[in-house]
């Protein structure tokens, strides 16, 4: 959906019709900002650039920048956070005191969750799900284990060390427990949601936002926790940015920017949240009252706010989107038995480095 997001956004650039403003997801930015297709926070908004982005979260802010230029305002965000099935965390004789914060801990909670009563080697119930095609929650894995995507100045994979190796095997280790079900078409995490309702398995990591959506297809008592971590404390950053368009007609730009302004102010971010779930990337919002009585009548939402101050935005690289299936395709070939993680790592990269070169 976001590649055809992004071509849609394109394809009005280029026959020189752009909506005024456009709801943007954080991977998109950087290509559209390249393109000379927005319009610079500080061209827009001149009188009140320089507040605005000191009002910014400082990981949002970077979500938002290109070039060391400010050219979105925050609409939305989400970090993965772990769900989990209340019922049999407690069946398992487990309590929320014992869900994993870490790689080894998780391993090991997956095991004593899941039910395989007739012993065939094919279990009821799985401890663990994940997709092999979310490059979203891949992403934080590397950085988790202190791996980079690319060199500082974006010109260079750097996905193929040692330390993304290492990440890959961690996978592949959690796998030979017997204890998860790995899903391959699912780059959005519908299929792993269905069968977490269906009780077919115990817990999995989805987006914070999906929390309403998820609570709407649960007949059980539905717990959140902390998204676990490989190694370093790291965490997600997705969701979507506001911007203005280049050569939206002046009338049209204008007001737009007017919208983009309120939606960064305190009070506008917090509204948006309550409605939406997705978290403000203002500061001053989350001392509002809106939000602070959002995040009361559900301690629930509390845990991917936690981790903001900690969490790393996707790249904005212009060619990130098509960067990242590649290395969804050797993450995926990896977790089936298609070869080395090595080797499909190095292939991915230079591939990669193909796309950078251009």
């Amino acid at each position: 959906p976001y590649d055809a997001m992004l071509q849609t956004m394109l394809s009005a650039v280029a026959a020189k019709k752009p909506p005024a403003a456009a709801q943007i997801e954080t991977t998109l930015m950087g290509r559209l900002a390249a393109d000379g297709a927005l319009a610079s926070i500080a061209d827009l908004l001149p009188q009140d650039a320089a507040a605005l982005s000191d009002a910014i979260i400082p990981s949002i802010r970077d979500a938002n920048s290109y070039g060391g230029k400010l050219y979105t305002v925050p609409m939305g965000y989400n970090s993965n956070v772990l769900y989990y099935n209340k019922k049999m965390i407690e069946d398992a004789g487990l309590t929320p005191d014992d869900l994993p914060k870490t790689w080894d801990q998780l391993m090991e909670v997956s095991k004593k969750l899941t039910q395989d009563t007739n012993n065939d080697g094919k279990p009821e119930v799985y401890g663990y799900g994940f997709p092999t095609r979310a490059p979203w929650i891949l992403e934080v894995r590397l950085w988790q284990n202190k791996a980079e995507l690319f060199d500082e100045a974006g010109t260079k994979a750097m996905f193929d060390s040692p330390e993304a190796v290492n990440t890959f095997n961690n996978y592949l280790k959690l796998v030979d427990t017997k204890s998860t079900i790995m899903v391959s078409t699912d780059t959005a995490v519908n299929e792993l949601t269905d069968m977490f309702a269906a009780g077919q398995i115990a817990m999995f990591e989805q987006s914070s936002t999906a929390f309403l959506g998820i609570a709407g297809k649960v007949k059980f008592d539905l717990g959140m926790s902390q998204f676990p971590t490989m190694g370093e404390q790291v965490y997600s950053l997705g969701g979507y940015n506001l911007g203005v368009f280049a050569e939206a007609p002046a009338e049209q730009q204008q007001a737009a920017a007017e919208l983009a302004k309120w939606w960064a102010s305190p009070e506008g971010a917090a509204k948006w949240t309550s409605l939406s779930n997705y978290m403000p990337g203002i500061t001053a919002a989350w001392d509002t009252d809106t939000l602070k009585n959002w995040q009361s009548e559900d301690p629930r939402r509390g845990f991917a706010s936690q981790q903001i101050p900690n969490a790393r935005p996707r790249p904005s690289l212009p060619d990130y989107p098509e960067i990242s299936e590649l290395l969804a395709d050797a993450f995926e070939a990896s977790m089936l038995g298609k070869g080395d993680p090595g080797q499909n790592l190095q292939k991915a990269a230079g591939e990669a480095n193909k796309i950078l070169s251009k």
